[in-house]
């Protein structure tokens, strides 16, 4: 993620009420953002992260990603995660989506396989229809086709 994506998401980690939603590759940019992140969990926000399943990435998103949630796992017991069976065409965050399409802000970046992190397009939008839209995807994938754990 570049740096205003990371400067946009750790606002909404900042601004976020009740929970907060991240939908990841290997999570790479967590350094960048974790002490947002660790005070929306100071205020008890509920966080859950989807990442991408390790048989989607290189070898070194794999090590990022075996490192980040190894961190998670022993420093937030609280932070729910799971792997995504399947390719993911975004990347984003999630925050406070309502299904009165009332309240809700986001992040998304598009997956450009050929495109450096730092230079391709994020939307941001506080549109709470589409916001509860992305949240409907983000629940049918952590539900039905995703895992908590890697496969060894």
């Amino acid at each position: 993620m570049g740096d205003p994506s990371e400067t946009e998401t750790r606002e909404l980690y900042h601004t976020a009420n009740e929970t907060l939603c991240v939908i990841t590759k290997s999570f790479e940019y967590f350094t960048g953002v974790k002490p947002a992140f660790e005070e929306a969990l100071d205020r008890d926000i509920c966080v859950q992260i989807l990442f991408l399943d390790p048989k989607h990435l290189t070898e070194e998103n794999e090590a990022v990603q075996r490192e980040v949630v190894s961190y998670i796992d022993e420093t937030y017991p609280c932070v729910d995660y799971r792997f995504s069976d399947e390719k993911l065409p975004w990347r984003g965050t999630l925050t406070d989506p309502s299904m009165e399409y009332e309240t809700g802000k986001a992040i998304f970046l598009v997956e450009e396989k050929d495109v450096p992190l730092h230079m391709r397009q994020a939307a941001v939008t506080e549109n709470g229809s589409f916001v509860a839209g992305m949240k409907r995807y983000f629940d049918l994938i952590w539900e039905y086709e995703s895992r908590e754990t890697v496969r060894d």
